[in-house]
């Protein structure tokens, strides 16, 4: 018996593997090779600044000494007190304040934040304390006063950029304290010397406030 023409099912036609549709082109993958070469350049280059950072001065390295001043100072910075620690003979006091805008028009300042004694209680009794609490602000202050010795004004690439280095660390420091958004901070820092056991300090402590620092509206 003959089936009928419509019970017949439908077959579709055996395609051959040859006739496959061909896989798109991929693109050349350069994105690797040219990272890792702009990683070796770098490094290069650091290696060779911090080289000419830590030798002694010749030609190369007082000609570059801007651009490697820059380069290292203050996140590379190279120095021999690992080996040969120079205690320090003044304890350093760093306060912060800020000022903003009211919704009335007038400027209003804040009280000083004592931002140091932050990190010295993160610091005491912890007996595993970080290099950010125990030196970070204190080298911060250190390097801005020793490019900065007669004034605030900065008179070099480096000198601005421990300025901008300090900065950013007081607003970091007092931003979690502040119940608001500031426009401007000011730093102060008050140095007692250390006397000796059994002594009086022959000085006075001395204050220096630094000149207010724009900052943008979210504090940073």
């Amino acid at each position: 018996m003959r089936q009928p023409i419509g019970d017949v099912d439908h077959i579709e036609p055996e395609v051959a593997d040859d006739a496959a549709a061909p896989e798109p082109p991929r693109p050349p993958q350069v994105a690797r090779p040219a990272f890792v070469v702009i990683c070796l350049a770098v490094t290069l280059v650091h290696l060779v600044l911090v080289f000419f950072f830590v030798a002694p001065a010749n030609p190369i390295s007082q000609r570059l000494n801007g651009p490697i001043q820059a380069w290292v100072s203050p996140y590379f910075e190279q120095n021999w007190l690992l080996f040969a620690p120079n205690p320090e003979s003044n304890k350093t006091q760093i306060l912060a304040r800020t000022g903003w805008t009211t919704a009335t028009g007038d400027h209003a300042t804040s009280d000083w934040f004592d931002i140091s004694a932050v990190d010295k209680a993160g610091t005491r009794h912890n007996p595993y304390p970080s290099h950010t609490t125990q030196n970070m602000l204190r080298r911060a202050w250190s390097a801005y006063q020793s490019s900065h010795p007669d004034g605030d004004e900065s008179t070099s690439d480096g000198a601005l950029l421990r300025a901008k280095y300090l900065r950013n660390l007081a607003v970091q420091r007092v931003t979690p304290h502040s119940p608001h958004a500031f426009e401007v901070v000011q730093v102060k820092v008050v140095t007692e010397p250390i006397a000796p056991p059994g002594q009086s300090p022959s000085n006075e402590p001395y204050t220096r406030v630094l000149p207010w620092w724009t900052v943008t509206t979210d504090g940073n």
